[in-house]
């Protein structure tokens, strides 16, 4: 094994569905899950698709991605807003709400959601420190 303890992966997303080098192929997710670890959902447009600005759409699907592949406790939020471009369908951390009910929308109960928007890195940070 490879990784003994949880490990975050800040920034990242499923290379499965966007290939680049900083997206997780299935078995890295598979192995941060099993870990305990966590990924944070990058907003950035290169690492979510091909479309122009970033998509709320687009972040749904690789957040469901990485809990297909490694169950709702590996997925956290990364956002990324200091460091993308202004192209994006949300601004900031005011617009959160909009992503919170695309999740909802797709299908993730609202135990899953919080999971995803604070509970998963809360466990991990509190298990850590």
């Amino acid at each position: 094994d490879i990784l003994d303890v949880p490990f975050i992966a800040s920034h990242s997303n499923a290379r499965e569905l966007r290939s680049h080098t900083r997206n997780l192929p299935d078995n890295l997710i598979r192995l941060i899950a099993n870990k305990g670890g966590i990924i944070g959902l990058n907003f950035a447009q290169n690492f979510l698709g091909t479309s122009p600005i970033s998509r709320i759409e687009d972040i749904v699907k690789h957040g469901l991605y990485l809990i297909d592949k490694g169950g709702e406790d590996v997925v956290a939020l990364g956002t990324d807003f200091d460091g993308i471009p202004p192209d994006t369908e949300i601004a900031d951390m005011s617009q959160m709400s909009r992503l919170y009910d695309a999740f909802k929308e797709a299908g993730l109960s609202v135990e899953q959601c919080e999971k995803l928007f604070w509970k998963n890195a809360d466990r991990l940070l509190k298990e850590i420190l």
